[in-house]
C-alpha cells in the first residue's frame, strides 16, 4: 500500500493509445496498418458507406463518402468516497482522491468533481447524460449537510419524486433523488429504485453513511479498509487497490451502512431452488417493452449495439414505433469481420428496420494489439470474458464516437435459457436451477464485459432485459417452456415466438453466439496462437505455482495472467473464473457443446445466414 503520486499515476491506457506496448505484446506494424485499412462501415437505410478507419487519435473521426466529420474527447461516470470518522486521512485527502478518481476518469469525461471535510470524500468523473449544464456531482445541499456521489441512473426518478412529494430538486439529474429520498427516509428508499447503480450517501456533515449496488450488478463498485481505519467506495478496482489493506467486491443487491454493513434488499420470490415457475409468457412482452422506454430516458441521443443475434433485435423491434413517435434517429453499431455471422445478420436487420446503421470491421491482427488494453480496463484474467470482450472494446469505441448512450440485449440468455449447453438439460427443474447459478454470476461476467468495455470509451450501456420487472416476468415463466426440443424448439423459443412476423427469419431463428463466436468463426484460434508464442514453456511449467489461486491451464490462460498481475498484484482473488474454465463447466448436467477453449462446433453459427465467411459447406 502507498500514496498515490502523479508519477504512480503515469500509466494509464486510454481507449485511443495504442503506444506502451512491449514488443511482445504487439503485433507487427505491417499488420497494424492493414487492420486500419479496413476501416468501418455505416449503412444509411440500407445504402453502404464508409467511415474512416481507427483507431483515431484523441476521438477525431476521419469521414468519407457523405458522413460528417466530428470531433469528441470521450472519457465517463465513476465515483470514489472515502468514509474516515476518525480523520486519519484528512490532511491532503483531496489532493489524493482526486489523483485516485483520475485513474477512472475515461468513465466520465464530463468533468470531475469533490466535496468533503475531515471526516469524508466524495469524487466523481462524470459522464453528462441527464441535465448535462445543471447535474454536476457531487450533489451537495449544503444548508442541511447532505451530499450524494453515483454512478448510473435511476429511471424511476421522476415517479419516486412525484410518490413522496419531493418538488425541491436543484437540479434535472436523476441522482439528485437518491439525496432526496435519503433525507426524506432513510436507507429504505433503495428498495424503490428501478435503475442501475453504484452510490454513496453521506449525511450530516459526515456523520452517517451509506453505500448501496444495484439488483444484479449492472454497474460496478468495490469496498476496501485502508490507513486508520478509513472505509474506501470505488467503481473500479484500479483507484483503491494500493490503497487499501483489504478490497472485497461490493455485492449487488445490497446497501451498506457503518452500523448494519452489509444488508441484502434484493430478494425476488423466484431466486430459490424449490421455487416452481406457472406462468406463460404472455407478461413478458409488456414489460420488456416497458423497461425499453424507461431506459430510453436521457436528454442525449442513444443507439442500440446491434448483435445480429436475437436479443438485440428484440430491442430493436420494441424501440422503431418509440423512436418515429418522438421523430428520432435509429442508429445502430455492430463489430465483426468481414462476413461473419453477426456481421451478416445485423445487416439483413438493419435494412429491415432501416437504421442509421453502423460497423466495424476488425482483423485478428487488431485483436492481439488490444489485449492489454482490454485487460486493464476489464479487470479480469477469465479467459472466456476477455475473448468476448475483445469485440466489444472495439464495438464501444465505434459507438462512442456518435452517441453517449446506448441498449443492449444483455441478460437475455440468463432468463431463457439461451446458451447452447442447454440444450443437454434434463428438466426444468434443473433448468430454473442452472439459470440461478448463472443469473447470480452477471455481475462478474456479462454485466462487467458491458460496463467496463463501454465506460473504457465514455459511453453508458443500458440493458433492459436486466430490468427487475422483466426478470420478475420471465424467472416466474414455467421452466418447461424454456426447454430445448430439437430443431422445432431450439434454445429461446419461447422468446422467439413473441416476435414471430416482426423479425426476418434469419436473424429470429439464428442459432445462439455468444459474443466471441459470432463476431468470426476463426479469430478465436488465431488469438490463442498469438497468446501461446506470448509465453515461453518454461513461464507456462511455472504457472502453476506462481500463481495459486485460479491456476491457468494453458498459454492463453497463462498470457491474460501475466498482463493482470503487471497492473493489478495481489489482487487475483477479485477474478470470477468458471468452474471447468466456461460457463457451461458448472452446470450439473453433462454438457456436449463447450470446453475451456470454447464452443466445439462453431459452423452451426452460420446456418440460415447467406455470405457467412468460413461457413461448413453443405
Amino acid at each position: 500500500m502507498f500514496a498515490a503520486t502523479t508519477s504512480t499515476l503515469a500509466w494509464i491506457p486510454t481507449s485511443r493509445q495504442t503506444a506502451r506496448r512491449s514488443p511482445s505484446s504487439t503485433c507487427t506494424v505491417k499488420a497494424l496498418a492493414r487492420a486500419e485499412i479496413m476501416g468501418s462501415r455505416v449503412h444509411r437505410q440500407g445504402a453502404l458507406c464508409y467511415i474512416g478507419a481507427m483507431p483515431v487519435e484523441k476521438g477525431e473521426t476521419k469521414t468519407r463518402r457523405g458522413s460528417t466529420q466530428t470531433k469528441r474527447t470521450t472519457e465517463m461516470c465513476s465515483i470514489l468516497a472515502c468514509y474516515d470518522p476518525d480523520g486519519a486521512l484528512a490532511d491532503g485527502r483531496e489532493e489524493l482522491m482526486r489523483l485516485l478518481s483520475a485513474r477512472m476518469r475515461t468513465r466520465g469525461p464530463d468533468g470531475s468533481g469533490y466535496y468533503g471535510n475531515e471526516r469524508f470524500g466524495l469524487a466523481h468523473e462524470r459522464l453528462a447524460i441527464m441535465d448535462p449544464e445543471g447535474g454536476k456531482q457531487p450533489i451537495v445541499y449544503e444548508a442541511e449537510k447532505y451530499s450524494v456521489c453515483a454512478n448510473g441512473e435511476i429511471y424511476n426518478f421522476r415517479a419516486l419524486q412525484e410518490k413522496y412529494g419531493l418538488t425541491a430538486a436543484q437540479t434535472g439529474s436523476d441522482s439528485e433523488v437518491l439525496l432526496q429520498l435519503y433525507r426524506h427516509m432513510g436507507v429504505d428508499f433503495v428498495k424503490e429504485l428501478n435503475g442501475i447503480f453504484g452510490f454513496v450517501c453521506v449525511g450530516d456533515d459526515g456523520k452517517n453513511m451509506m453505500a448501496a449496488r444495484d439488483h444484479c450488478g449492472i454497474k460496478p463498485l468495490y469496498m476496501g479498509t485502508g490507513v486508520g481505519g478509513a472505509v474506501w467506495f470505488a467503481s473500479e478496482l484500479k483507484a483503491i487497490h494500493d490503497q487499501c489493506t483489504s478490497i472485497e467486491e461490493f455485492p449487488a443487491g445490497h446497501y451498506w451502512t457503518p452500523e448494519t454493513g452489509f444488508v441484502k434488499y434484493y430478494a425476488p420470490e423466484w431466486d430459490t431452488d424449490d421455487f416452481v415457475g406457472t406462468d406463460d409468457t404472455s407478461n413478458v412482452r409488456a414489460a420488456l417493452t416497458q423497461a425499453v422506454r424507461d431506459q430510453m430516458m436521457s436528454d442525449v441521443p442513444i443507439g442500440l449495439l446491434l448483435s445480429g443475434g436475437l436479443d438485440s433485435a428484440v430491442i430493436a423491434s420494441i424501440i422503431k414505433p418509440m423512436l418515429e413517435e418522438t421523430n428520432q434517429e435509429f442508429i445502430t453499431f455492430t463489430i465483426g469481420q468481414e462476413g461473419s455471422p453477426d456481421v451478416m445478420a445485423a445487416r439483413v436487420m438493419a435494412e429491415d428496420l432501416g437504421t442509421t446503421h453502423h460497423e466495424y470491421l476488425f482483423t485478428s491482427e487488431e485483436a492481439c494489439a488490444v489485449i492489454p488494453d482490454v485487460i486493464y480496463h476489464l479487470e479480469t484474467y477469465e479467459p472466456e470474458l476477455i475473448r468476448s470482450a475483445i469485440p466489444n472494446y472495439f464495438l464501444a469505441r465505434l459507438a462512442a464516437q456518435h452517441v453517449k448512450v446506448v441498449l443492449t440485449g444483455e441478460g437475455s440468455d440468463e432468463l431463457f435459457a439461451g446458451y447452447l449447453y442447454f440444450r443437454d438439460a434434463p428438466d426444468g427443474a434443473a433448468i430454473h436451477k442452472e439459470l440461478r447459478r448463472i443469473f447470480h454470476h452477471l455481475h462478474n461476467v456479462n454485466c462487467q464485459r458491458a460496463d467496463r468495455m463501454t465506460m473504457a470509451h465514455g459511453l453508458e450501456a443500458r440493458v433492459p432485459f436486466l430490468d427487475p420487472s422483466v426478470i420478475n416476468a420471465v424467472m416466474r415463466v414455467d421452466p418447461e417452456l424454456k426447454r430445448i426440443d430439437g430443431e422445432e424448439k431450439p434454445e429461446k423459443h419461447a422468446l422467439r415466438a413473441l416476435f414471430e412476423g416482426e423479425i426476418p427469419a434469419p436473424v429470429l431463428w439464428r442459432t445462439k453466439a455468444m459474443q466471441c463466436e459470432g463476431v468470426g468463426l476463426n479469430w478465436v484460434e488465431t488469438l490463442q496462437q498469438f497468446c501461446e508464442a506470448q509465453v515461453s514453456d518454461a513461464d507456462f511449467a511455472a504457472a502453476a505455482e506462481k500463481y495459486k489461486i485460479n491456476p491457468p491451464q494453458s498459454k492463453e490462460e497463462t498470457y491474460y495472467r501475466q498482463l493482470f498481475d503487471s497492473k493489478f498484484n495481489n489482487m487475483d482473488k477479485f477474478v470470477h473464473v468458471w468452474q471447468g474454465g466456461c460457463r457451461a463447466g458448472g452446470a450439473p448436467w453433462q454438457n456436449e457443446q463447450y470446453t475451456r477453449a470454447g464452443l466445439k462446433s462453431v459452423g452451426q453459427l452460420a446456418k440460415g445466414l447467406e455470405g457467412v465467411k468460413g461457413a461448413p459447406v453443405v
